[in-house]
């Protein structure tokens, strides 16, 4: 590299020049810091030594390398953020001459030295300079009080400067250095040193939240960063050192099997954006039952491989299959069930393509089969299903059943093996079966070890909490929580935003009420427990919340309940609109029978809140536990106002169907919805044998007088009056609709001219007799026409058979015009007496 070349030396003698000026200048500004600061420097340097032997190296696109770039750049950043460019100009110095030091040529690891001091320094000062605009002035008189999410930006600047100086340093040296007119870089190394460069600068934003305070994991997680990024370059460098060393048709065999890994990760990342929240565990869990299961089965190293890679893979067809019928609460229908039977052969032909020289294909494709034929995808039977996919049913069904989800609870380890031992000859192998069972203990020692353990505890294990309940108002706790077993697991953190983000994407995707309660319930139950969770809307007509749904125990006791607004805790909370939880929970269980009331020991109440106030709320009973923590309160409620809008939206869409085929005077269904059931009325008909039909249509006599005597007013109360006479005459089976004006039509189903005629007669003598008040001391009595259609005899469409009804009526009322009369007051007697 050094050849005399001009440019060389120009740039050598530069860089090495400013870097022993920036570094002694930086080393004076150190006495500025106190004692404690330095000893912090002091460990940030022992950890830069230290460290600074790992280093990927700057090539240019040759191969030629004569720099470095070392993972102790994340402490040299972190120098940056908490004291300054001067001291993280020193363990730059030291970084770069470390990181140099197996270099032959001692003016190489000079000039790396040199060249990390002069990009520090300058990447640093920009650091200060950006921190000082950017950040608030109160926090920067001492940097390491400011916030982190501030110091983002300055942190990304810093990192790209110093990445782009250094670089550029390194690749300038050695283009110049072998004659290049101008620095290039290798892809792999670009890749590589940029990847070092974002993990160091990751890590280091992590240090510095652990420094302020936070959790110890911040400081777990960037660490193991740095080292995955380093460890992941170093298998890359030696898998190509072995590809460059072996022979043609060792390279052909390493390149396959770098191709299958490859594979085999993007089917895992694939699984993994499925969003299945129990996947993870339920795996691991299956893959280390499976691998031991087979070695006892004496299982070929065929067969082993198949089996670690298949436990990972075998529910990857689930893609294909919706997230509702994954996780439906009840029953999967016939055609719901069909949907899911897709996923074996979809996970099947995903694998194929990769091609495994192994049998995971089969597993997928067939660890749904049954021993005696009866399973899926092609009904195999016995020893037709393969020893790897009937080792994968056992141990997934076992380990399905122990854990919860969201459409069930888990089993016991005791219930779970009796079920499995009850269907052995029938889904499973029984050989396979009992040989799981007779180690089980051995399986589960291993899952401990693992840390993987969701599955149910084999006995019941009392509950226990020293935390004091946090009684009343959940605004008035809604404090910082003081959970003395520090974080919530990531796990538990990551399933609560698996559901808030599943909830958020699918609750409105029905305008159907009980769909959308029902998706609401399901749903929350994953990150908020409960035992009996019931949803209540208000009625705008009652004034009244009645349950539009309720799940859990003892859901059938709160489904017809309805609260009174102001009355107990749900309804102080929907008047008030704001939540309430842990106050006594016999507050909300008027009228409940004393033994589920007895049972129930806490209640969560958050209330569903749209622009005019709250239209309902989400009641969680529990009888397993008497405190909800403020983190679930917190929860409840933005699952409540993520299910306000879908609530509201399924209430507007529910009111608007029903206008649309609702008379609003009579409250009689109308003209289109009158129509629609004739027309299934006589579809049903039609099946049934042509079983008869009759249709009536009613007209009210000299009704134009009546309203241009006493205003349309009083006419539509005659009307409504009118309406409520007709309908208690009628059958309960039979259909009366307002079809226009001062007219009413019926469907009388299972009815033949003779029995209409006679319910005919009787609503003409019922309204005929009744007095209408139409003002105080003055009543009217008014007539009606009705004419009769008959299917099949007289039409079988429904045009066909409304217009003979009301053909029927005009002569009706023709010939009541020509002989006008009342019929004389009788007595009448209800059409129940015939029933």
């Amino acid at each position: 590299m050094f050849k005399g070349n001009p440019k060389s030396l120009v740039l050598q003698w530069s860089v090495n020049s400013c870097g022993a000026l920036f570094l002694l200048w930086s080393a004076y500004n150190l006495r500025f810091l106190r004692w404690a600061d330095l000893l912090w420097v002091g460990a940030l340097l022992f950890l830069t030594i230290a460290t600074g032997r790992f280093t990927v190296p700057v090539t240019n696109a040759d191969g030629t390398c004569r720099s470095h770039k070392s993972i102790a750049d994340a402490f040299v950043l972190l120098a940056a953020m908490l004291f300054g460019a001067p001291a993280a100009t020193v363990l730059a110095a030291v970084d770069g001459f470390s990181s140099s030091l197996g270099e032959p040529d001692r003016r190489i690891t000079i000039f790396s030295a040199s060249s990390a001091t002069v990009s520090t320094y300058i990447a640093s000062s920009l650091y200060v300079w950006l921190t000082d605009v950017m950040v608030d002035a109160s926090l920067t008189d001492n940097i390491q009080n400011a916030p982190l999410g501030m110091l983002l930006v300055p942190l990304c600047v810093m990192t790209l400067a110093q990445y782009f100086l250094s670089t550029f340093a390194a690749a300038s040296l050695v283009a110049f250095g072998t004659g290049q007119v101008y620095p290039t870089l290798a892809r792999e190394s670009l890749v590589w040193t940029s990847l070092t460069q974002m993990a160091g600068a990751s890590s280091a934003a992590l240090f510095y939240a652990a420094w302020q305070g936070g959790s110890v994991t911040f400081l777990f997680v960037g660490i193991l960063i740095i080292a995955l990024v380093h460890l992941f370059y170093r298998f890359n460098e030696r898998r190509a050192d072995e590809i460059r060393r072996a022979d043609s048709d060792s390279v052909r065999h390493i390149k396959e099997m770098s191709e299958l890994h490859m594979n085999t990760i993007e089917s895992l990342a694939i699984a993994i954006d499925a969003k299945d929240q129990t996947t993870h565990g339920h795996v691991r869990r299956t893959q280390i039952y499976a691998m031991e299961l087979g070695r006892l089965l004496g299982a070929t190293e065929d067969e082993m491989k198949a089996l670690e890679a298949g436990a990972l893979l075998h529910d990857v067809g689930k893609l294909a299959v919706p997230e509702y019928i994954l996780n439906k609460p009840g029953k999967l229908t016939v055609a719901e069930f069909e949907k899911m039977k897709i996923h074996t052969n979809v996970g099947g032909d995903i694998i194929k393509r990769v091609n495994f020289p192994y049998p995971v294909e089969e597993i997928v494709r067939y660890h749904h089969e049954k021993w005696d034929g009866t399973g899926y995808p092609k009904g195999l039977k016995g020893e037709q299903i393969p020893m790897v996919a009937r080792i994968i049913a056992v141990v997934d069904f076992y380990d399905a059943t122990r854990c919860d989800r969201p459409y069930r609870k888990g089993m016991k380890r005791e219930d779970s093996l009796a079920l499995l031992r009850c269907m052995e000859n029938s889904s499973f192998d029984a050989h396979v079966v009992e040989t799981f069972i007779n180690h089980i203990d051995k399986f589960d020692s291993l899952i401990a070890e693992h840390d993987i353990q969701e599955q149910v505890a084999s006995k019941e294990t009392p509950e226990m909490s020293d935390a004091a309940p946090d009684a009343g108002l959940a605004s008035e706790v809604l404090g910082e929580m003081k959970d003395e077993c520090g974080f919530r697991s990531i796990a538990d953190a990551q399933r609560e935003v698996f559901a808030l983000h599943e909830i958020a994407q699918t609750i409105g995707a029905s305008l159907n009420l009980q769909d959308t309660v029902t998706l609401v319930s399901s749903k929350l139950k994953a990150i908020v427990p409960f035992n009996t969770c019931v949803i209540y809307v208000v009625d705008e007509q009652s004034g009244k919340a009645h349950a539009a749904h309720s799940s859990g125990q003892y859901a059938e006791v709160f489904a017809r309940r309805r609260v009174t607004l102001g009355e107990g805790i749900t309804g102080w909370v929907i008047a008030n609109a704001r939540s309430m939880c842990n106050t006594p929970p016999e507050l909300d269980l008027v009228g409940i029978p004393e033994e589920v009331a007895d049972s129930i020991r806490g209640v969560l109440v958050s209330p569903i809140i749209r622009e005019d106030g709250a239209f309902g709320a989400i009641t969680l009973y529990a009888t397993d536990r008497a405190t909800y923590t403020t983190e679930h309160v917190r929860l409840l409620e933005s699952v409540a106002q993520h299910a306000a809008v879908a609530l509201n939206n399924a209430l507007t869409f529910e009111r608007t169907k029903e206008s649309a085929l609702t008379d609003p005077l009579t409250n009689l269904p109308n003209a289109r919805s009158f129509r629609m059931s004739l027309e299934q009325r006589i579809a049903e008909c039609e099946r049934l044998n042509r079983e008869p039909l009759a249709v009536l249509s009613l007209d009210v006599d000299y009704f134009k007088q009546i309203n241009d005597a006493h205003g349309h007013g009083i006419g539509d109360r005659l009307l409504a009056g009118v309406a409520e006479i007709v309908k208690k005459q009628l059958r309960q089976m039979d259909v009366l609709a307002r079809y226009a004006g001062d007219e009413f039509t019926a469907i009388m189903p299972m009815a033949s001219f003779e029995v209409a005629q006679m319910v005919a007669d009787r609503i003409r003598s019922a309204v005929e007799n009744h007095k209408f008040m139409v003002r105080a001391g003055r009543a009217v009595q008014v007539g009606v026409s009705i004419g009769i259609a008959c299917f099949p005899v007289d039409g079988e469409t429904t045009e066909e058979l409304l217009t003979a009804a009301d053909r029927q009526m005009q002569r009706d009322k023709h010939e009541r015009k020509l002989a006008p009369s009342i019929a004389a007051a009788n007595p009448v007697t209800s059409i129940d007496a015939f029933r």
